[in-house]
């Protein structure tokens, strides 16, 4: 590592630059697919009910997944925030150097209804004063899971980023890198988050589209054999336009544009999401 004040002969290098993660990948040459997304939530005053229930009773966190919306208890007040379902990515080109975390300007005709849906779900919020509307930055992956583990190609280089929960992941994050650096593994299976999954493939603008379309999707159902539309065609080979025109109904593994099933006819090649049997049972 290259500064100022004299050079730094490191044998391991972690990449842990939350926000500017995309920044300090460069450093290095790698292109890292995450992006920071607004996120909005806010908290009320004192609530009677909770502050009859005293501080020993406090409500368990929750989660409305058709309202896109989740809830906790703050002192005496409620948390609620949401995952509205159109994304704002921030500052899509980079972050910038001198940021300090400020809070960003809120937007809140983004989630009026979101926050309709809370009222609605929890009548006692519609009579709390707001105490205070949060809008601030956090770091998302194409796939919303975070992008952890040594960069394929490159020794002694590993990445800890795209942690977009906190101290819900970060501990766990943290503990699974120090088992995989000093163990040779970890104790647990991490391919969900390991950053081997993508390729080079995922450029910085598929990291841009996918991770809004996963910001989007948080609270909804992802089914078995459903593909998800966004940042697609990364890589295809020459039979792509006469296997569509067969009929191919098409799915993507690492980038790469394959046949999944064919239908009788091009109009028809489309899947339903199901826990049952899908449409391709008939076919195949």
């Amino acid at each position: 590592v290259i500064t100022e004040k004299g050079n730094i002969n490191a044998e391991i290098i972690i990449n842990a630059g939350g926000l500017w993660a995309r920044e300090v990948g460069k450093l290095s040459g790698i292109n890292l697919p995450v992006q920071p997304m607004e996120h909005h939530y806010l908290v009320t005053e004192s609530i009677p009910e909770l502050k009859e229930r005293g501080k020993e009773m406090r409500i368990p966190v929750g989660t409305d997944f058709d309202g896109n919306i989740y809830f906790r208890q703050e002192g005496y007040g409620m948390l609620l925030g949401t995952y509205e379902p159109r994304a704002t990515p921030w500052q899509v080109k980079a972050t910038p150097q001198n940021f300090g975390h400020e809070l960003l300007e809120p937007k809140l005709e983004n989630i009026q209804d979101r926050l309709a849906i809370g009222f609605k779900r929890i009548p006692a919020l519609e009579k709390a004063g707001i105490k205070n509307i949060v809008n601030g930055p956090f770091t998302f992956g194409p796939d919303g899971n975070p992008l952890i583990g040594p960069v394929p190609g490159i020794k002694n280089y590993w990445v800890a980023v795209g942690v977009m929960a906190g101290f819900c992941q970060a501990g766990g994050v943290g503990k699974c890198i120090a088992e995989w650096i000093i163990d040779g593994e970890p104790s647990i299976d991490v391919w969900a988050m390991d950053i081997a999954r993508f390729g080079n493939y995922a450029s910085p603008d598929y990291g841009t589209v996918k991770s809004s379309e996963n910001y989007e999707r948080r609270f909804i159902m992802t089914f078995p054999n459903e593909t998800l539309p966004k940042g697609r065609k990364q890589k295809t080979t020459s039979l792509y336009d006469r296997l569509v025109a067969r009929g191919a109904v098409m799915g993507d593994s690492f980038g790469l544009e394959n046949a999944l099933w064919f239908s009788k006819n091009p109009k028809d090649a489309h899947e339903e999401p199901t826990f049952k049997r899908s449409r391709s049972h008939d076919y195949v």
